[in-house]
C-alpha cells in the first residue's frame, strides 16, 4: 500500500507517493529523481495553464497586468482610467455598464469608479454619504404647463410628499411634479435624509418643497426651473438645458480631508478601499530619540506641541500628523516620511531625508552638501523651503517662497519666489517641466538650466495650508498646468493622485454612455460633505 509519505512536494512528490510500498523501499533513490523531472516538467504545464486560466478573467486576482489592454480591445473597451491598477475594475464592469447604457445608474457608477471623488476621511462620521449627485438637464428647465397632463407621484420625481393641512387646494398647488418656475417664497426648498428601512438600508435623499426658495442655489439641493442657459458648458455657467446632465461632485481636497487634525477615535474597522490606514490619536513615550536604530512611528496623530527630534538613529515616519517641529540631528542617516502632514518646521541639521506624499508647512535644511541631493521631496506639498545645500523636488508644490543653494526640479510647480545662490564653481541648477514664476524664469533660461519650463498663472483652490483643497488645481488654471508634466499629468504635488487626468477620464467614458447629442458638466459642490437635516416621512 502506498502511504503518502514523500517527502518532496509538487506532482513529482504526488507520482512517488502513488507508488506502491515495495518499489519505494526499493528505491535507492534514482526513481524519485526520475519522477522529480517528470513533475517538474508537468508543474510548468499546470502552472501555464493555469495562468492563461486567470489571465482569461480580468477581475482574477492572478491575471497579469500586461494582458488588460488585450482584454480590452477583445471586448471592444476603452480603458479610460488614468491608473493601470484600476484597469482590472473597470473591465470588470463593462457587461454591467452596457446592460444600463444611457441611464443615470449607470453614469454614477462611472462617476464613482474612475473619478475618485470620495473623500479619505480619518473619522468615518465625518465621510459624506453622497460623493456624487446627478440632475438631469430637462427636468431643470421651465417648460409651458399644459392641462390635463398626469402628475408623477413626489417618489417618482425624488420629493417628500406634501403634509395634508386640511387644505385640499393648498395641498395640489404645492404638488411636487408641478412644472412651476416661479419660486414660492412661503417656503425653504432643500434636500434631506429620512430614516433606513427596516433592513438598515439607507434611504435616497429627498428634495422638501421643490417650488420653494433654494438654499443653496447653485448647489445639488436647487431644483428650480430655470430658462435655457445657451452658453458653453463650463462649472460656472451653461448648466441649464435639456442636453447637460449636471454631476455634482465632492471637491478635491488633496492632502488635508475634513477632521485630518484630529484622526479617528472610533476604532472602526478599516475599509478595503482606502489608499492608506486611518490616523489614530496618540502620544509618545518620548519626543526625543536618543538610541541608535530604526524609530517607526506609523498612523499616528501627534499633538503634542514640542514635536519630534531625533539625534541618533533613523526615523521612519509613515501616515503621521505632527503638530509641532520634527528636527533631524542624527549623523549620516537616511530618515524617511511617507505620507504624513507636519504643520511646524521640519529641520534637516545632518544626514539625508526622503519624503513622499506628505505635506509641510516649513522644510529647512542646514547641510551644506552640493554633489548630491541631502532632501529629496516627491509629490510634496511645501509652504515654504529654505536649503542650504542641494534639494530635488519631483512633483512638489512650493506655495509661498523657494530659497536653496541648488536645486534639481521636475513636474513642480512654484507658485511664489525662488531664489538661488549664483556660485559659477558650483554645479548648475535643472528645472524641467515645471511651472516658474516670470523673473525666475527668464533667469534660468538664460543660464541655460530651465528646460519645457513656463509662466501661466496657477488657481488653487486654496491656498493656505491645512485647508481642505490647499494646493489643488482648479480647471481654470489652463491645460499646460492640468497636462504639462512629462507623462501628461498635471504639476505639482498632486501629480500621484491625478485629479485632472481623473476628470478627463469621467467626462471621456461618460460621453459614451449617454445618448447622442447630451453631454456632462462636472460642478464641485462642497455642501455634498455636509450633512443633510432629518425627517420623517409625513402622513399621507
Amino acid at each position: 500500500m502506498s502511504t503518502g509519505n514523500t517527502g518532496g512536494t509538487g506532482i513529482g512528490a504526488q507520482l512517488y507517493g502513488l507508488l506502491p510500498e515495495v518499489y519505494r523501499s526499493r528505491d535507492n533513490g534514482d526513481l524519485r529523481n526520475y519522477l522529480e523531472a517528470c513533475g517538474e516538467v508537468m508543474d510548468l504545464i499546470r502552472g501555464a495553464l493555469t495562468q492563461r486560466l486567470a489571465d482569461s478573467l480580468p477581475d482574477h486576482p492572478d491575471s497579469q497586468g500586461w494582458v488588460l489592454p488585450y482584454l480590452a480591445q477583445l471586448l471592444d473597451v476603452k480603458l479610460a482610467s488614468p491608473s493601470d491598477a484600476e484597469w482590472r475594475q473597470e473591465l470588470a464592469q463593462t457587461v454591467a455598464l452596457r446592460q444600463r447604457k444611457g441611464t443615470v445608474g449607470a453614469v454614477e457608477q462611472i462617476l464613482l469608479t474612475l473619478g475618485r471623488f470620495a473623500w479619505e476621511t480619518e473619522d468615518p462620521a465625518r465621510e459624506p454619504a453622497l460623493p456624487v449627485y446627478l440632475q438631469e438637464g430637462w427636468r431643470r428647465v421651465a417648460v409651458t404647463p399644459r392641462i390635463g397632463q398626469p402628475l408623477a407621484s413626489p417618489e417618482a420625481v425624488g420629493a417628500l410628499p406634501v403634509p395634508d393641512t386640511g387644505n385640499p387646494r393648498r395641498r395640489a398647488v404645492r404638488a411636487p411634479a408641478l412644472p412651476v418656475a416661479t419660486v414660492d417664497f412661503r417656503y425653504i426648498s432643500r434636500k434631506v435624509s429620512l430614516p433606513p428601512y427596516a433592513d438598515k438600508t439607507p434611504r435616497p435623499p429627498l428634495q422638501m418643497n421643490p417650488h420653494g426658495v433654494p438654499l443653496a442655489p447653485g448647489r445639488f439641493q436647487d431644483t428650480s426651473r430655470r430658462t435655457p442657459d445657451l452658453r458653453a458648458p463650463s462649472p460656472r455657467q451653461g448648466h441649464f438645458h435639456p442636453k447637460r446632465v449636471l454631476a455634482f461632485v465632492l471637491p478635491r481636497v488633496g492632502f488635508f480631508a475634513p477632521g485630518w487634525q484630529q484622526g479617528d477615535s472610533s476604532n472602526a474597522p478599516e475599509d478595503p478601499w482606502r489608499s492608506r490606514p486611518r490616523r489614530r490619536p496618540g502620544s509618545l513615550p518620548s519626543r526625543r530619540f536618543e538610541t541608535d536604530g530604526e524609530h517607526l512611528i506609523e498612523n499616528r496623530v501627534i499633538v503634542e506641541p514640542q514635536g519630534l527630534e531625533v539625534v541618533a538613529g533613523r526615523l521612519v515616519l509613515r501616515n503621521c500628523v505632527v503638530v509641532g517641529d520634527v528636527t533631524l540631528d542624527a549623523g549620516d542617516q537616511e530618515h524617511v516620511l511617507e505620507d504624513c502632514i507636519i504643520q511646524g518646521t521640519l529641520t534637516l541639521s545632518s544626514g539625508h531625508v526622503g519624503i513622499q506624499r506628505s505635506a509641510l508647512a516649513r522644510l529647512s535644511v542646514q547641510v551644506t552638501r552640493v554633489d548630491a541631493p541631502v532632501a529629496r521631496v516627491q509629490d510634496g506639498l511645501l509652504m515654504r523651503v529654505q536649503s542650504a545645500g542641494l534639494i530635488e523636488l519631483l512633483s512638489a508644490t512650493v506655495m509661498e517662497t523657494l530659497q536653496t543653494r541648488r536645486c534639481w526640479a521636475s513636474d513642480s510647480l512654484f507658485a511664489g519666489t525662488v531664489a538661488l545662490t549664483e556660485d559659477p564653481t558650483e554645479p548648475v541648477n535643472c528645472f524641467r517641466y515645471c511651472r516658474l514664476p516670470p523673473a525666475s524664469l527668464q533667469a534660468l533660461i538664460d543660464g541655460d538650466e530651465a528646460s519645457e519650463c513656463f509662466d501661466d498663472p496657477p488657481v488653487f483652490r486654496s491656498t493656505v495650508f491645512g485647508t481642505p483643497g490647499a494646493g489643488v488645481l482648479l480647471p481654470a488654471s489652463g491645460p499646460r498646468l492640468l497636462d504639462g508634466a512629462e507623462d501628461g499629468g498635471e504639476l505639482g504635488a498632486h501629480h500621484h493622485l491625478r485629479y485632472a487626468l481623473r476628470d478627463q477620464a469621467v467626462v471621456a467614458k461618460v460621453r459614451e454612455s449617454l445618448p447622442t447629442g447630451l453631454d456632462i458638466v462636472l460642478v464641485s459642490d462642497e455642501s455634498l460633505g455636509q450633512p443633510l437635516p432629518a425627517v420623517s416621512l409625513p402622513s399621507p
